[in-house]
């Protein structure tokens, strides 16, 4: 599998909102309920500019969260968390810093686990997942909570990073939780029994937000597929169309981080992705339209090409894979493999099979998510020089380091985009539309204007995500840092 996306420019939200409800907790006492997050501040508890509260210097629980900065005691219950059948979705309707400072004020007695931040998906976590936060009133007890940044009735604060982000954390969350990826355990404020609450609201788009989980490779594994490049499959464009380097409208993305296809255009691809939102990620062959890290995959509409690329028609069958020096294993029928508890560092996986080149990829496995590698093996007939691409972004996301194939013909690593930074942080106008509900509070604000012949061995994170070894934060007063 690989990290880009091509050319859907369907607007994201239009005709997208899920229906499932969440079932009323099996656990909990409902007779005397915690407070609600309605989150009606005392003035200046949304000013935009506020400054953000310092770090406690006690390590978040989790991996990728910029900082832990508790709650006030006085706003939550410790211990209090009797089992976890909910990952609740909110909205602030506020500011980042705002929220965070008021779930420290103790006449406040409202508190979220997790807090992000619209612009770059920042996460500060608040309360200890064993400890019951005060967000869902009778439903505290058994569901764990992430505030938003931004306002329901406003879409331009769902950005893309806020996106990636918040569901490589609920997926972490399910995981962490043995919760199933579904919306009957991934919900918003508004799907619980007996709230007063709309959010996360029309705007949000749980259709992207659902295959951006579903997609992500989970800690410490390792997941990908064996294929032979003497099987490459060809896809032709029916109509024109964008390879690109994320979920994202076209249209939203930067000159850099999409590849115009004209229709009548063949791609030839060595692997292609199930759907995800309408799309299916491609690892392409050399020689194709699309040039820098797009010539070696991306993202594209499934509907805008003819053709098909079944895993099975690809596959380098009965393939072995051997991770490290250890156990042999031997790939499928449709040439996929998972290989669970890899440890945060690098790695070494040699593929081989009958009648084709042998090689190896090295890869840096992060502490979170794990990596996903598409291995080409090339027929013993074309030629034992070999190349490779390590799919996935290191703490600033713009891309790994690049290490050279080895005169054996091993294969290195190289990092690309996952298109998260550099881009304008909204999605596109049309993603949603508005509407006149409210979240968690009654009221609103402005938001600032700122805002080639040859074995090939590809590893390739999901969505541009798998190989990021670091998290990046931003700097507020030297007080907060990204853990490892």
């Amino acid at each position: 599998m690989l990290r880009f996306i091509v050319g859907a420019w369907v607007p994201f939200g239009l005709g997208l909102a899920a229906t499932a409800r969440a079932e009323p907790p099996v656990e909990g006492d409902f007779a005397s309920p915690d407070q609600e997050d309605h989150h009606h501040r005392p003035p200046g508890y949304d000013d935009l500019h506020t400054e953000l509260p310092p770090a406690s210097g006690v390590a978040p629980q989790y991996p990728l969260a910029a900082a832990f900065v508790p709650a006030d005691a006085s706003n939550y219950n410790a211990g209090g968390i009797t089992s976890v059948q909910y990952i609740v979705v909110h909205t602030m309707q506020g500011s980042y810093a705002g929220s965070i400072s008021w779930f420290q004020n103790p006449v406040s007695d409202v508190s979220a686990h997790f807090c992000m931040r619209a612009e770059d998906g920042e996460i500060t976590q608040m309360v200890r997942l064993a400890d019951r936060a005060w967000h869902v009133g009778n439903s505290n007890s058994v569901a764990i909570g992430i505030e938003h940044e931004g306002f329901v009735d406003d879409a331009s604060w769902y950005t893309w990073p806020n996106y990636v982000r918040s569901a490589e954390l609920a997926r972490w969350l399910a995981d962490q939780h043995g919760l199933p990826l579904d919306r009957d355990h991934i919900v918003g404020h508004v799907d619980l029994p007996n709230q007063t609450h709309t959010d996360p609201g029309p705007n949000w788009n749980w259709d992207l937000y659902m295959a951006l989980i579903q997609d992500i490779v989970g800690q410490g594994a390792v997941e990908g597929v064996v294929v032979d490049a003497g099987r490459a499959c060809t896809l032709t464009a029916s109509t024109d169309t964008f390879v690109k380097a994320t979920l994202q409208d076209a249209g939203a993305l930067a000159d850099a981080d999409k590849c115009a296809v004209p229709a009548g255009t063949e791609l030839t691809a060595y692997a292609s992705s199930d759907d995800i939102y309408g799309h299916r990620r491609l690892t392409l062959a050399e020689g194709g339209p699309c040039a820098g890290a797009l010539a070696e995959g991306g993202f594209v509409f499934a509907e805008h090409f003819t053709g098909t690329c079944s895993p099975n028609q690809v596959a380098a069958a009965g393939a072995e894979i051997v991770l490290d020096g250890g156990t042999p294993i031997v790939v499928g029928e449709d040439g996929r493999f998972s290989i669970a508890d890899v440890g945060e560092g690098p790695h070494v996986l040699d593929a081989s099979a009958a009648g084709l080149v042998a090689s190896s990829v090295q890869f840096d496995q992060a502490v979170y998510p794990g990596a996903r590698l598409v291995v080409v093996l090339a027929p013993e007939s074309v030629g034992t020089s070999s190349g490779g691409t390590s799919e996935g972004g290191d703490d600033d996301d713009s891309g790994g380091g690049e290490t050279d194939g080895d005169d054996d013909g091993t294969s290195g690593a190289v990092g690309s985009d996952d298109g998260d930074d550099g881009l304008d942080p909204a999605l596109p106008g049309t993603f949603g539309e508005s509407d006149e509900d409210t979240g968690c509070a009654c009221r609103s604000a402005d938001r600032p204007t700122d805002l080639g012949a040859g074995p090939l061995v590809l590893a390739l994170g999901a969505l541009g995500w798998g190989a990021r070894r670091r998290p990046r934060a931003r700097r507020f007063a030297g007080s907060r840092s990204a853990r490892p």
